[in-house]
Parts: C-alpha cells; sequence; structure tokens
C-alpha cells in the first residue's frame, strides 16, 4: 500500500507542474507570440500592398508601352 500512496503523490506533484507550466505558457509565452504575429501580419500586409503597386506599374507600363508604340 506504501508503493501506490507514494507514486499517488508523485503523480499529483507531475500534474501539479505541468499545470503550472502550462499556466505560464499560456499567460505568458502565448500573449507574447500573439503580439509578435499581430505585429507581423501587418508588417506582410503593407508589403503585400506594394507588391500589388509595383504588379500594377509593371503591367500599366507594358501595356501603355504596346498601346502607344504598337506590338
Amino acid at each position: 500500500m506504501n508503493r501506490i500512496q507514494q507514486q499517488v503523490e508523485e503523480n499529483t506533484n507531475d500534474i501539479s507542474e505541468i499545470n503550472n507550466t502550462l499556466n505560464r505558457l499560456e499567460t505568458n509565452h502565448i500573449y507574447h507570440i500573439e503580439k509578435d504575429l499581430e505585429k507581423q501580419s501587418k508588417i506582410i500586409e503593407r508589403m503585400d500592398m506594394r507588391l500589388w503597386g509595383i504588379l500594377i506599374l509593371l503591367v500599366g507600363s507594358v501595356v501603355l508601352g504596346v498601346i502607344t508604340n504598337g506590338l
């Protein structure tokens, strides 16, 4: 019976430690990861708009060149 009680205590301590670690991850690390992803998302969105602008300018200049100079 003593061995079973010892194993139960050990499991209880392990579960408590796992809960504390998960709590710390949830409140601290995940919060910072979400903030970083939010910043990156905004940067990527701005970069995406710039790339679309460049693409439109390139296609527009090619089309304009074809229209004014012919094929």
